[in-house]
C-alpha cells in the first residue's frame, strides 16, 4: 500500500512534470493545414458550455471558441468570462475528480457569472458568490489515468457543494483551472491513441474527458429516441455537447473529417464514446434501466477496440474564433 507522503510526492513530481511537457509541447505546436472545399449540410441549433464539469448546461447565442473550447464574449468591465469545463469537483480526502457518473446531483449546480467572479446556485441552497482564484496551478488531483492541475477554490465553497453533494460538512471540494497548462493525452490515454491515431496533446479542453469540442447531430438524437421506449425519452442534454447541429440525417456526422461554423475550423480526431454519463436525466437521477445507453449498445458499435457506443464527435479546433447560434455548418468536400 502506498502511503500518503508518498503519493503527496508522487503528486507533486506530476505536477512539475505537466509543467515541463506544456512548455516543451507549445514550442513544438504545428499550425494544421485548412480544406478550403467546403460542402454546407446543416446549421448550428445550440451552443452550450458547462463551466462546472459535469455541472448544469448554459445556452449561448454567440461564443469565442480558442484551442481549449468554447468561452462566452466578455458582458463588461470585470464581468467574468465563463470558460467550458473550466472548474471540478474533488475528493478532499483522496483529491479524486468526481462527475455526474459518481454523483448525479451535480447536474444540477448552476455556475452563473457576476462582477469579479460567479454564483453558485443549486435547490435547496442558498447562492454562493466566489472570486475566481488568483493564485495558480496550486493543486493536482487524478481523474483517471490523467493529472488535473488546478487551483482549489477555498473553504466556503468546499463546504457548500459537500452539504449539497454528500449531506455533509466537508468531503468534496472545487478546482479551477484557467487553460494555461497542457494535458498530456499522449500518455494518459495511450491504449487510445494508439488505435485513434488523432489524438495528440492539442486536442484536450480545460477539464474535458477528452476533446475541447463536442458535437452532437439532432437527427442521431431523434434516431435513438424513436428506439426508446415511451417511458425513457431523452434529449440531446443527455450527451452534454458544445455544438448541436441540426440538417444533417442520422449519424451522418460519422464520415465527416472537418468542419466549420462561424468563424472557427475543427478537426474531426474521435468518435465519442459513451459511458454511464448519459443516462443521467436533468433532474439529477440516474436511469435505472441504464438508458439511452443500453439502447445505444444494441446498435452502435464502435470501429475501434474498445466496447462502448459511439454518439457524436471530438473535435479539435484548428482555427479559433467566434460562432454564433444559426451559423450555417461546412464540412470538408473529402468524407470519410
Amino acid at each position: 500500500m502506498v502511503s500518503l507522503n508518498q503519493s503527496h510526492i508522487t503528486i507533486a513530481a506530476g505536477t512539475v512534470f505537466l509543467v515541463l511537457v506544456s512548455a516543451l509541447l507549445f514550442r513544438k505546436y504545428k499550425k494544421e493545414k485548412i480544406p478550403n472545399e467546403w460542402i454546407e449540410v446543416g446549421k448550428l441549433k445550440g451552443i452550450f458550455l458547462y463551466p462546472l464539469k459535469s455541472g448544469k448546461g448554459l445556452q449561448s447565442t454567440r461564443v469565442f471558441c480558442g484551442p481549449k473550447g468554447i468561452r462566452e464574449i466578455e458582458k463588461g468591465y470585470n464581468v467574468t468570462s465563463l470558460k467550458d469545463r473550466s472548474f471540478l469537483l474533488y475528493t478532499s480526502k483522496d483529491r479524486e475528480v468526481r462527475t455526474a457518473r459518481q454523483c448525479p446531483k451535480a447536474v444540477l449546480i448552476e455556475v452563473r457569472p457576476t462582477e469579479n467572479g460567479v454564483i453558485f446556485s443549486a435547490p435547496g441552497m442558498t447562492d454562493l458568490f466566489i472570486n475566481v482564484p488568483a493564485v495558480r496551478n496550486n493543486v493536482t488531483v487524478v481523474f483517471g489515468n490523467e493529472y488535473f492541475v488546478c487551483t482549489d477554490c477555498g473553504d466556503a465553497v468546499a463546504t457548500w457543494l459537500s452539504k449539497f453533494l454528500l449531506e455533509k460538512d466537508q468531503g468534496m471540494r472545487l478546482g479551477y483551472g484557467d487553460g494555461s497548462t497542457f494535458r498530456n493525452l499522449l500518455q494518459a490515454h495511450k491504449k487510445w491513441a494508439e488505435y485513434y491515431t488523432q489524438i495528440d496533446n492539442y486536442l484536450s479542453g480545460i477539464f474535458s474527458d477528452l476533446a475541447a469540442l463536442h458535437l452532437i447531430n439532432q437527427a442521431s438524437v431523434d434516431d435513438v429516441n424513436e428506439k426508446l421506449p415511451e417511458n425513457h425519452k431523452i434529449s440531446f442534454r443527455n450527451f452534454r455537447p458544445n455544438l448541436l447541429v441540426e440538417g444533417p440525417e442520422a449519424f451522418e456526422e460519422d464520415k465527416w473529417e472537418y468542419i466549420k461554423v462561424g468563424e472557427v475550423v475543427a478537426k474531426v480526431c474521435l468518435e465519442c464514446l459513451r459511458c454511464i454519463e448519459t443516462t443521467v436525466s436533468q433532474d439529477g437521477t440516474m436511469n435505472k434501466e441504464r438508458q439511452p445507453l443500453k439502447t445505444l449498445e444494441k446498435y452502435r458499435v464502435s470501429k475501434g477496440p474498445f466496447k462502448y457506443p459511439p454518439m457524436g464527435l471530438y473535435l479539435k479546433v484548428i482555427k479559433t474564433g467566434k460562432l454564433q447560434e444559426g451559423d450555417p455548418v461546412y464540412v470538408s468536400k473529402t468524407l470519410k
